[in-house]
This record gives C-alpha cells, sequence and structure tokens, in this order.
C-alpha cells in the first residue's frame, strides 16, 4: 500500500467509521463508490443515518462514482489538494449525481493524521442563518416595478432606448451608451437561445439571509426571441440538465430554452424557477 503525505489510502476508509456524522447524513439514502488507481475499489453505503464502508471487487449500483489517484485522493481528504481543481484538471473523475457527492463532505469530521491528533484542533466555522431585519424600504422604481409586475402575467419585458433601438433586460431607466431615458417597452421571449454558461461549484452567501444555492447550478445567459447582440437575459438552467446542454453548447450545436414559470408568482426575479430545454 503506497503512502501519500506521508497517509495511506486504506488509512482514509478505515478510519470513516469513527469520524462519521449521523446529523451530516440525514435524509440521504445512497452508496458511492471509489476507485483508486492501483489501489482498489471501496463502496460507502449511507442509510438511515448509518454508514458502511466496505472494499469490493465491483462498483455496481453505486450512484455516483470518483476514480482518482492514491495522491489525489489522499490530498484532497486532507485539505491539501483542491478538489474542484483536480476535477477540472482531470485527475478527480466523477460519474453521477456530483451534488449527492458533494454531500459526503458533511457527513464525516476531517482525518487527522495520527502525529497530529494530539495538536490544538482548528476552530469549526459556525453560521447563524437569520435574515436581517432593516428599519427602511428600498423601492425598485417604476421601471423595474413594471418588469417585475410583467412577469406575474408571464410576460418578459425589456426597454428600448429611442435613439440606439437597443433593448435593456432587465429593463434601467437609462439607456447605458446613449444616455438617455429609454422609455419605450417591448416584450419578449419567453424562449430563447442559450449564449453563455459557467457551471458553478462554490456558491457564495446571500448578504442578507446567509442561505447559499445548491452546487452545482448552472449560470446561464439567454438570448430571449426579439433580442439580438449581447442583449441577453442572465438565470439559472434546471439542475438536471446542466451538463447535457454544457456539452451541447460547447459543440456548437445551440440550445433552444424556455422559461419554468412558479405556480404562485408574486413579482419577482423568482416567478421564473429557471430556464429549461425546449423540446
Amino acid at each position: 500500500m503506497s503512502e501519500y503525505f506521508g497517509v495511506k489510502v486504506e488509512d482514509i476508509f478505515r478510519t470513516m467509521p469513527e469520524r462519521f456524522r449521523p446529523e451530516g447524513a440525514e435524509g440521504v439514502e445512497a452508496s458511492f463508490g471509489y476507485l483508486i488507481r492501483g489501489e482498489g475499489k471501496w463502496k460507502l453505503t449511507v442509510k438511515d443515518g448509518k454508514m458502511k464502508i466496505e472494499k469490493v471487487d465491483t462498483l455496481a449500483g453505486c450512484g455516483t462514482v470518483t476514480t482518482t489517484d492514491g495522491e489525489t485522493f489522499v490530498g484532497i481528504s486532507l485539505g491539501e489538494v483542491d478538489a474542484i481543481q483536480a476535477f477540472n484538471s482531470g485527475k478527480f473523475k466523477v460519474e453521477g449525481d456530483f451534488g449527492a457527492l458533494a454531500k459526503t463532505a458533511k457527513m464525516f469530521r476531517k482525518y487527522v493524521p495520527a502525529g497530529e491528533k494530539g495538536k490544538e484542533p482548528e476552530q469549526e466555522l459556525i453560521m447563524l442563518k437569520k435574515t436581517i431585519s432593516v428599519n427602511q424600504r428600498f423601492a425598485t422604481g417604476p421601471v423595474m416595478g413594471k418588469f417585475l409586475k410583467a412577469l406575474k402575467e408571464k410576460k418578459i419585458l425589456a426597454n428600448q432606448c429611442p435613439q440606439c433601438k437597443r433593448l435593456q433586460l432587465p429593463p434601467r431607466e437609462v439607456c447605458a451608451e446613449c444616455r438617455v431615458r429609454a422609455t419605450n417597452w417591448v416584450e419578449v421571449g419567453p424562449k430563447g437561445n442559450l449564449m453563455v454558461i459557467d457551471i458553478v461549484y462554490y456558491s457564495s452567501p446571500d448578504p442578507l439571509s446567509g442561505e447559499t444555492r445548491e452546487t452545482p447550478y448552472g449560470s446561464i445567459h439567454v438570448l430571449l426571441d426579439g433580442c439580438k447582440g449581447n442583449e441577453t437575459f442572465w438565470h439559472l438552467l434546471r439542475r438536471d440538465q446542466i451538463f447535457q446542454v454544457k456539452e451541447a453548447w460547447e459543440e456548437e450545436k445551440g440550445t433552444r430554452l424556455r422559461p419554468v414559470w412558479a405556480e404562485q408568482r408574486t413579482g419577482s426575479i423568482h416567478d421564473i424557477k429557471y430556464f429549461e430545454i425546449d423540446d
């Protein structure tokens, strides 16, 4: 058995039961496979707040399978190697639900080599989720207000500059190029073509609520019907279509998208839940 960073791959798996955090596995029922090249295969089963790790001959039936070399696996476990960088470089491959794999980080305490267990442990980051209450009101203004109100009726409105005829989406009171008031309104979409997609693995918290989006998620720019050039609309992509759309976009096949509307619309950007492939 090879050693990396002074730690063996077997050490990581052997200590999983004692590092397991049942509260982090609440509601999770899944099987995860680990293929460590040159080392072997391990299967992690999580169910009813309990876990089981075993070395196996086959990973058939595992919902998510990761493949990597021993050095990268140990480095990620120790926090010496960034998992996303390893993934992007091809050293760390994932077959199946990447989001489910990310949840395993909450199920286990960090592995601490035997020689470091006597040292003072690192402080744990504790987050208190609380919506901040500010004794002030912030109005969206008549232009953005009209845009948000139209969403309740499943309409997407852009405003148009009277000089350059450029559409602004979301609308702004003044054309950013001509610096004149954009008073004309045009209904666009709701369908359109995907122009830009980014897959986000690290989600920064909302400064007001402390909430973060579940990762990975697709951040997209859609050129809605009736728009042209860079008059794109930013939103989110349906999570289970992220990699399918990304692959098609990279092959320059183009993807038609349509919005999925919330049943109860309140006049906010969340009235559009996300965009999905338009069949």
